[in-house]
């Protein structure tokens, strides 16, 4: 007697289903991996991140199979070339060398010689926050090229800072003398203060002078917070949830603390049918801030997850 057709498909949907749990479960133990990793670079004293090496780590919720390596070795052959560079110039000119001369050979390699750019025209690519892929096509975001250029800097003995203007993030650098801001985005472009607050004016239409805390540097773990939010929001500007569930968990692994962190989470995961884990993440939210502008907001939501699970059971 012939087989019957559900005879046929059964195993079929059988063995598609423990590949489907198997694929799930190789992609946790990824994504856990991950996290611990992560886990290890953030958490120890702010001053030894190694920022290079975490922001690659967070490559790695888009590209799990990423190996640092060939971008860290990249960033150490780029400032081999600035040391090579400022050295032939020094060498060249019997007078003592300008501070901003060190910025100059900077500027050259990564703009001149290598064309880093910023990404106008696709800006908001979750590829422009990654370090690897920054490294790769040569464009990226103002916080993403500014950590290139001061990893680079770092290596060839340049210090710089991070400086975290509103909408757009830039890099100073210091001297006995003085003191300059560079835009990696624009390609190296060197500002004063009163330029800074003219970009600022633009763009926000503020008015008045440069608060204090916009010129305060910004520490590495503020740097990462920057790159996770931006990325945060354009994983939720494509509805991909998945991804900025991952980045949310980053957040949190960076901010324990951070409890508007922990409701996104929490709405991340109801979007994503996760009813048990939003629900412990909106109750954790609303027990920290009880008196929350949105806390009706955040019952409802357990009301209705709780009404939602009842309906499964």
């Amino acid at each position: 007697m012939a087989p019957r057709i559900e005879d046929l498909l059964i195993p079929g949907i059988l063995w598609l289903n423990a590949r489907s749990m198997t694929d799930k479960f190789s992609q946790e133990a990824i994504q856990q991996r991950i996290y611990r990793e992560f886990t290890s670079l953030v958490s120890r004293d702010e001053n030894t991140i190694d920022l290079a090496q975490a922001a690659l780590q967070i490559a790695k919720v888009a590209y799990p199979d990423l190996d640092p390596v060939p971008s860290l070795s990249y960033l150490d052959a780029l400032a081999r070339r600035v040391i090579q560079l400022h050295a032939q110039i020094a060498s060249s000119t019997s007078e003592q060398v300008n501070p901003l001369e060190l910025i100059g050979s900077l500027n050259h390699v990564l703009f001149e010689d290598e064309h880093f750019h910023g990404n106008e025209s696709n800006y908001y690519h979750p590829d422009n926050s990654f370090l690897n892929k920054v490294l790769e096509e040569h464009t990226g975001l103002p916080i993403t090229l500014s950590l290139l250029y001061m990893e680079v800097g770092k290596r060839a003995g340049i210090p710089l800072e991070g400086i975290g203007f509103p909408y757009h993030f830039m890099v100073r650098y210091s001297w006995p003398e003085g003191r300059i801001y560079i835009d990696p985005f624009a390609r190296g472009l060197l500002l004063n203060e009163a330029e800074c607050l003219e970009r600022i004016q633009q763009r926000t239409h503020h008015r008045g002078a440069l608060h204090q805390r916009w010129l305060e540097a910004v520490t590495p773990r503020q740097m990462l917070v920057r790159i996770l939010n931006n990325l945060k929001s354009v994983y939720i500007r494509h509805d991909d949830f998945p991804h900025a569930l991952a980045i949310s968990d980053l957040m949190l692994l960076l901010l324990p603390d951070a409890t508007v962190e922990q409701r996104d989470r929490g709405l991340l995961h109801l979007e994503l049918k996760h009813y048990g884990r939003a629900m412990q993440d909106l109750q954790a939210y609303l027990e920290r801030n009880p008196k929350a502008s949105d806390r009706y907001e955040m019952r409802n939501h357990i009301k209705q997850i709780r009404q939602t699970i009842a309906q499964l059971n």
